[in-house]
């Protein structure tokens, strides 16, 4: 979330980090364990039935910044209806309330306090929440709404530790009804889905490498002075950026493996910004190595702290390639990303996109579509598990500056 901080907000953050240490998802030092306590699972009620041609009703919990990036999207559509929102910042919640006042010439319902959520997703006008806050706040909110009997997108990471992944795979088991799908918007971009068939296919021939890295000369996020936003730089609550933005990377690099890493190595810097914040504990630069069955071995770059005045992108960018013996595939945000590049001199270089739509407004398509037709939605809890198992390994592995089997994950 992005405004600036009140009062309520800070209490709101401060709150659910005391509930969780309590409960053991926090070490001595404050930082979220890989674990975690173990977690109640519900079956709840199942949803209401959603006509294919009906106005879907949706609520938002949380509408900061990424919060409000789904607002937008689900705007784009013309059979919605945005009934209630839930977020304890007011200006979170004033802004957006202008913005749909404008765009729809409607006032939802509002809900203001640190657990409201709980009654939004409790109406009987709602068919699908849309759940946009930190990090450390979104197993129990998942978990709320298939308690619920309610549908959602719930923002990536779906969760930072292991006991929370493995009861929303179970949630979602007992709940076979609701759709969940996890915000992991290359699952829904036509351009990453044409790319990773042509892999899957053998376009590129034996897969061998994958190379991914997020690169930024902006930021970094979580600074002093930037509000509500403080949380990126607090590990406890971001899950550090191996969980918070990487799981982006992982969920590419397991999609097109077909399966989790089987260990990673990495080393790391959590004092590049301590000047700026004595208290920013995440790790703004490291490198990772990871390891799948198969032969396949990823590498990837996550820095926070790239030169600026970099048009040609030679030390910023965020993307995933993957090279094999018939050649390479790159995709990416770049001008130069979906295109296949042959190892053969006498071949030629295939654009295997000449579009790239945004992903966030698929990613909401996608959710919207799975929601009239009962369609399987593109991102959910098992890859989701995934990922978050995936960024655990590597926070691990950077951690303790060692090479860490998944067995010791998961």
């Amino acid at each position: 979330m992005a405004a600036e901080s009140e009062t309520s907000r800070r209490d709101f953050l401060a709150k659910s980090a005391k509930v969780a240490a309590v409960a053991g998802l926090m070490s001595s030092s404050g930082c979220a364990s890989l674990r975690g306590p173990g977690l109640a699972v519900a079956a709840g009620p199942e949803p209401k039935p959603i006509d294919p041609n009906q106005t879907i009703r949706l609520g938002f919990v949380g509408v900061g910044g990424r919060g409000n990036n789904l607002l937008d999207a689900a705007m784009e559509h013309k059979n919605i209806a945005i009934k209630a929102l839930a977020d304890p910042d007011e200006g979170h919640m004033n802004l957006t309330l202008a913005k749909i006042e404008k765009k729809l010439d409607h006032r939802p319902d509002v809900y203001r306090g640190r657990d409201d959520y709980q009654k939004l997703l409790a109406r009987d006008d709602i068919d699908a929440a849309m759940v946009a806050v930190p990090c450390n706040l979104h197993a129990d909110m998942y978990l709320a709404c298939f308690a619920a009997g309610r549908h959602f997108y719930g923002e990536k990471p779906m969760c930072i530790a292991v006991n929370e992944a493995d009861a929303l795979v179970e949630a979602q088991k007992k709940n076979p009804r609701v759709v969940c799908q996890i915000g992991f918007q290359r699952r829904a971009s036509s351009f990453y889905q044409e790319g990773i068939r042509r892999i899957h296919e053998g376009m590129i021939g034996d897969l061998f490498e994958g190379l991914g890295a997020w690169r930024i000369s902006g930021g970094p996020l979580g600074k002093p002075g930037t509000g509500t936003q403080i949380w990126f730089g607090r590990r406890a609550q971001s899950g550090d950026w191996m969980l918070e933005q990487a799981c982006h990377t992982w969920d590419v690099f397991c999609w097109v493996a077909g399966a989790l890493p089987v260990a990673a190595s990495g080393r790391g810097r959590n004092d590049i910004f301590k000047e700026m914040d004595p208290q920013r504990d995440v790790t703004d630069f490291y490198v990772a190595h990871l390891e799948f069955a198969g032969g396949l071995i990823c590498d990837f770059e996550h820095n926070w702290c790239c030169p600026q005045h970099d048009e040609q992108m030679r030390f910023n960018g965020v993307f995933e390639r993957f090279t094999g013996t018939k050649g390479g595939i790159a995709l990416g945000l770049g001008p130069l990303d979906c295109t296949y590049l042959p190892r053969d001199p006498e071949g030629k270089a295939i654009e295997i996109a000449s579009t790239k739509p945004n992903p966030t407004q698929q990613s909401v398509d996608a959710f919207l579509n799975s929601l009239r037709t009962g369609s399987k939605p593109v991102s959910g809890v098992v890859n989701g598990r995934m990922a978050t198992l995936t960024g655990l390994l590597v926070r691990k592995a950077v951690d303790e500056k060692r090479r860490v089997l998944m067995s010791e994950i998961a």
